[in-house]
């Protein structure tokens, strides 16, 4: 009997222990929750982390019903950041996110905190919509230390406001890691179609296809792919783009979802494609006119054959610069005179160049 009792006193001056608050601490919540006064449970929070410097629970109560309430973001992240910094510790009171099968219990500071992740990783973005880059960085930097599962967003975000910035060094810094960080498959190949991007538009086509070919083509999206094939456009190589995309572009039609101004752009680039590589014909036929010394009857006729391809290749490209204007009519104003223009083509070759080859 004495020795139930001896235990159960043990239990209880441990469990005090355990649970004991600083005075000022105590003040401080009895400001905040019964005398709603946020200013005095600021001051006293402040002095019970003095008194419990290694407490995280302090902190992350200052951030969590002082500073965010009063929506004072900054100095609330300050005290997340100074609570992560800290042995974890226990909730006074546990909480529950979610339900059925996906519910989680929330039991301690670090995890109550990693809840704010999606806060700042939103703060961020609106900061950088409004122009403020430096503030927008800040607050995803802050992002990926609450929820570590949010890194490779946090900084494939920041790599964009760097590279939009031309800070390029600092943009394949945090996309690159991005890509090491990030948390499955999806998240890799957007990571990579965005540094693909960078190296597009920075003409390093060489590396952009070394990137390429590190994808799982089988898991990109229309849109993904879509950005594949000006990759094959920006490397001169109007072949594989077309063999890439006219397969590609039917799916994009077919696909509900597709807005009109992408299926515009896309029908003006495969017309691009096509006039391109009729243009390449049609300069190699005058280039053999032009030249006596390799005039024969049988590359004569090889020539006249090539004829019916080029005209093939201008009449695609009219149809697809057709469509662009069918899907955007507000697109390239240009459209309809390059339409024209394969028209004239189509005309020259069967009134002008087939009959001057056959006069060779």
């Amino acid at each position: 009997m004495n020795f139930t009792r001896y235990s159960m006193l043990i239990i209880l001056l441990l469990s005090a222990a355990l649970f004991s608050r600083s005075m000022e601490f105590n003040s401080c919540k009895t400001y905040v929750k019964v005398e709603k006064n946020l200013e005095k449970g600021e001051e006293f929070g402040l002095l019970a982390m003095g008194k419990e410097p290694d407490n995280s629970y302090i902190p992350y109560y200052i951030g969590r019903f002082i500073y965010r309430p009063q929506k004072r973001i900054n100095e609330a992240g300050e005290m997340f950041l100074k609570a992560l910094e800290l042995k974890d510790t226990k909730l006074e009171r546990s909480f529950r996110i979610g339900s059925g099968k996906n519910q989680v219990f929330i039991k301690t500071v670090h995890d109550a905190i990693s809840l704010y992740g999606t806060d700042w990783f939103n703060y961020g973005v609106e900061a950088e919509q409004n122009g403020e880059n430096l503030k927008a960085i800040n607050f995803l930097k802050t992002a990926s230390i609450f929820d570590e599962n949010l890194k490779g967003q946090c900084f494939s975000t920041i790599a964009l406001i760097h590279y939009n910035l031309d800070n390029l060094e600092d943009a394949f810094k945090f996309i690159n890691d991005a890509i090491n960080l990030a948390k499955n498959s999806k998240e890799e190949t957007e990571f990579k179609m965005m540094k693909i991007m960078f190296l597009r538009n920075q003409k390093n086509i060489d590396s952009a296809f070394e990137v390429y070919n590190s994808l799982d083509l089988n898991n990109l999206s229309l849109s993904q792919k879509y950005n594949l094939f000006l990759l094959h456009m920006d490397n001169d190589d109007c072949e594989s783009a077309i063999n890439y995309g006219k397969g590609l572009f039917l799916q994009l039609e077919e696909d509900i979802s597709s807005p009109m101004n992408l299926l515009s752009e896309f029908s003006f680039n495969l017309a691009a494609c096509y006039n391109h590589k009729a243009d390449i014909k049609y300069n190699e036929i005058i280039d053999y006119m032009g030249d006596s010394s390799r005039h024969s009857e049988s590359l004569t006729k090889e020539y006249i054959n090539l004829c019916d391809d080029i005209k093939s290749l201008y009449s695609k490209a009219k149809d697809f610069y057709r469509l662009s204007g069918d899907y955007d009519e507000s697109s390239n104003p240009s459209t309809k005179e390059y339409k024209r223009k394969m028209r004239k083509n189509i005309r020259k070759v069967d009134d002008i160049i087939i009959p001057a080859l056959i006069e060779l």
